[in-house]
């Protein structure tokens, strides 16, 4: 006679972390973890650029231009994209960055840096997009463990394991009509699959030379059809002819990287220390 197999709870704990008050100023976690990323961030390009050659002043150019697109972009395409009725109601939201943000939205600014750069004759484009890929894929960790310590990206409720328990009297429980016992919590499995990505990408930088566009291929592929799946587990979103605005942006990266990683494979391949000479000459 089989006996029957119980079901496994979910296995990630619902972390709560209080803000910390210091003085009259009240630091919450995520904005903790969001400024230890963007730090982190910049380090990673700054070192990046040193291992390729670049005119350090340059890149910290770069850098500041970027962190400023990164929080414009991504603020314009929450409210535009997800949240177009705001506008209506009160246009200065625009203005208010600091009211939503979108991860997407920030992808748009960094690669709007890009252009400036190269148009600017700075940095080549794909120069550009590769070291700050190669410092936004070790920011992202601390920024998608700041995601879920908020829980700003809570999924459907669950009878997987691989979620998160979720408590009890929290307000979103009038959402789980099937009394589940976990809750998908996307920003917590993106902070997990990040590992993998930054895995992948000194991998594959370790296998393969570098040449400008590389960086931002493996990226864009390895990220692209992950983010595009999750989607389909968030609880609300809004969403056009039933894909979410990151969905379609996830496509259009997967498109871009496998553009780029085919471009790679038709050209000549630039070892790693000779990489100091082409870039140089790449930022002419």
């Amino acid at each position: 006679m089989l006996l029957p197999i119980p079901a496994l709870a979910p296995i990630f704990p619902y972390l709560d972390v209080a803000p910390l008050q210091w003085g009259p100023f009240t630091l919450h976690p995520f904005g903790i973890l969001v400024a230890l990323a963007i730090f982190t961030g910049m380090w990673f390009v700054q070192r990046r650029g040193e291992e390729l050659g670049l005119d350090p002043l340059r890149v910290a150019e770069l850098v500041t231009v970027t962190v400023i697109a990164i929080f414009v972009g991504s603020h314009l395409f929450e409210i535009l994209a997800y949240q177009p009725a705001r506008v209506l109601e009160d246009p200065l939201i625009l203005l208010r960055i600091w009211d939503g943000i979108a991860s997407f939205g920030g992808l748009l600014g960094l690669l709007a840096a890009a252009v400036w750069f190269h148009v600017r004759g700075r940095l080549s484009f794909l120069t550009s997009t590769d070291i700050l890929m190669w410092g936004g894929v070790h920011a992202w960790i601390l920024g998608r463990l700041g995601c879920s310590v908020a829980h700003d990206h809570p999924g459907l409720f669950t009878d997987s394991w691989f979620s998160v328990r979720w408590p009890v009297n929290h307000p979103d429980q009038a959402l789980n009509v099937h009394g589940l016992p976990g809750r998908h919590d996307l920003g917590l499995l993106e902070f997990l699959y990040t590992f993998i990505m930054l895995g992948i990408l000194y991998l594959t930088h370790r296998r393969w030379g570098w040449r400008p566009g590389f960086t931002t291929g493996v990226v864009f592929v390895s990220y692209a059809p992950v983010r595009f799946g999750m989607d389909f587990l968030r609880a609300v979103d809004r969403r056009y002819l039933s894909l979410t605005p990151a969905q379609y942006g996830s496509l259009a990266m997967l498109a871009a990287g496998l553009f780029l990683l085919w471009r790679y494979s038709r050209t000549d391949v630039i070892p790693h220390e000779a990489a100091t000479s082409e870039t140089s000459a790449d930022a002419t």
